[in-house]
């Protein structure tokens, strides 16, 4: 009697990190690279390959959270009393209404970034 027995396939690595690469930069650039990857807590080599593959980065720290929160509330406030300062008085209306627009802007945007999930 013969039992019907299905072939396993092999199964193929879909990590196959069988290629290296080689990068050669500055300090500066190394310094930044260094910076993204504990902003994102991935490796140089998960790193690199959800830059090639188009993938969103997603920033997974409270305390970055709070610093850019703390940087653009600092920003939005000095904004403001400059535009009521009573030297301000003499500054153009619609670059006053623009610089507050765009803090405005700015806030919105740190908003949405930081509930990003």
């Amino acid at each position: 009697m013969r039992h019907n027995r299905k072939t396993r396939k092999a199964r193929v690595s879909t990590r196959d990190y069988s290629r290296n690469l080689s990068v050669r930069m500055t300090e500066e650039q190394y310094q930044r690279l260094q910076r993204y990857m504990g902003m994102t807590r991935l490796h140089s080599t998960a790193y690199f390959c959800r830059l090639i593959q188009g993938k969103d980065f997603k920033g997974h720290s409270p305390k970055l959270n709070h610093a850019l929160h703390a940087s653009v509330n600092r920003i939005y406030s000095n904004v403001k009393q400059i535009t009521h300062h009573q030297r301000a008085r003499g500054m153009d209306a619609e670059a006053v209404s623009k610089l507050l627009f765009l803090t405005d802007k700015l806030c919105e945007e740190v908003y949405l970034l930081s509930s990003q999930k």
